[in-house]
């Protein structure tokens, strides 16, 4: 196996995710903000100089982004922060963020969580990329938040989060973010097992994956050309998708239940339609996230 590119650099596509993110929080209407007011501290000046000057920051988005991937985004965090919060409310042993990258939700939600732990899974180049630029920008670390590097296609989750407070069967919250596409089916499969055999039943995790078409290139939804070129232009081509149509089948094969299944029209209708219903941007249709609990055995 050829090493993947992010266990020799920093993820570019998490530095992507973190850019929009900071981008969505400048957005004026309230159904299209983004809530992640921490990206920004995590840029580089460069990209805080660009932020503050509207133009600019909307060239770039044009400029970095296919058609649809920041709507789609700012609507996935969106998504996984409902996921979390319900998570911290419902006082959840822990939380499990598998390839985390630049994610800020144990820092923005710190002051509502009583207790539950937090375990961030990713590669350690992208990690120790994340810690540094939190040092230097004077970003307290929680104590409920611990840093664990992986490779997800080489190394054992269990063993990995067993060395980094986890504990086994006990209700977890499993936040699977921009990930699936860029591992191997294999790899889906044992890190679902995984959460399944060592997590208590209810326990959930929120996936995003994207379309088995869009692997043929098959170029069937809006936006899809745009980002194929993209992800493999920064050598983080994807390699794992699931036929439109699949999940509740693939879900059920692997002792889940399907709870909530976004589709691209679905997150549009949710995240991103003012109240008289206008629609204030779409979404790339390659993506697709879905919520799933551990059945009762």
């Amino acid at each position: 196996m050829q090493p993947h590119r992010i266990e020799s650099k920093s993820s570019q596509t998490a530095a992507y995710t973190c850019f929009t993110r900071g981008c969505a929080t400048r957005e004026k209407n309230p159904h299209f903000r983004g809530p992640d007011y921490i990206a920004e501290k995590l840029f580089p000046p460069l990209a805080r100089l660009v932020l503050n000057i509207k133009p600019a920051r909307k060239l770039m988005i044009k400029t970095m982004f296919p058609p649809g991937i920041y709507e789609y985004v700012l609507a996935r965090t969106k998504v996984m922060d409902e996921a979390f919060q319900l998570a911290l409310q419902e006082q959840y042993k822990q939380v499990v963020i598998l390839g985390a990258g630049f994610d800020s939700r144990a820092i923005r939600f710190n002051n509502v969580n009583q207790s539950t732990r937090i375990i961030e899974l990713d590669a350690a180049t992208t990690q120790n990329a994340k810690i540094e630029v939190m040092q230097k920008n004077n970003i307290q670390i929680p104590s409920t938040l611990t840093f664990a590097p992986i490779d997800f296609n080489k190394e054992d989750v269990l063993e990995v989060l067993r060395k980094n407070r986890y504990t086994e069967n006990e209700r977890t919250l499993f936040l699977w973010e921009g990930v699936t596409m860029y591992i191997s089916a294999c790899a889906v499969d044992s890190t679902l097992e995984f959460i399944r055999e060592y997590s208590d039943a209810g326990s959930r995790v929120v996936f995003d994956y994207i379309y088995a078409s869009v692997l043929r290139k098959e170029n069937r939804y809006y936006g899809e050309k745009g980002i194929v070129n993209t992800v493999s232009s920064v050598g983080e081509g994807w390699s794992f998708g699931l036929e439109e149509g699949e999940i509740e089948r693939f879900l059920d094969k692997r002792g889940f239940n399907c709870v909530t299944h976004y589709s691209p029209e679905d997150l549009e209708s949710q995240f991103l339609t003012d109240d008289d219903g206008t629609l204030l941007g779409r979404v790339n249709g390659t993506h697709c996230i879905v919520v799933a609990e551990v059945k009762e055995e």
